[in-house]
């Protein structure tokens, strides 16, 4: 009987662990996945954020703790961009909000190399 409780025991704890594992697997290999899609984007274009939105956010809500703020700040700008659409005047104001967007991404950039091993496209 005490054998059974122990070794119970010791499958929760290793699930436990494996479910940790898996969930930073994921975000790693969906961000290398938004890694090579956002080759194309400009960032000193609001309306190319458009071309990422679905994926950041998929990563907003997979991302670790210490990113997890960095990735909203990159969704609202590119939800601001595709509510912008085609409008000129609009999109030049957000032209001119990039600093926060940048920095995010800088630390999403770091976060990704040091410890997904993912190179994110860099900003121009």
């Amino acid at each position: 009987m005490r054998r059974i409780a122990v070794t119970t025991a010791t499958i929760a704890i290793a699930a436990t662990g494996l479910t940790a594992c898996t969930d930073a697997q994921a975000y790693c290999v969906d961000l290398a996945g938004y890694a090579a899609s956002a080759t194309n984007v400009d960032p000193a274009k609001p309306a190319d954020y458009v071309k990422i939105l679905d994926d950041a956010k998929k990563l907003r809500d997979s991302a670790p703790d210490e990113v997890k703020d960095d990735w909203k700040v990159i969704v609202g700008f590119a939800e601001k961009a595709q509510k912008a659409g085609k409008n000129e005047v609009e999109l030049a104001r957000l032209a001119k909000q990039l600093g926060p967007v940048t920095s995010a991404y800088k630390a999403i950039a770091t976060q990704a190399k040091d410890s997904c091993k993912v190179d994110v496209p860099k900003l121009n």
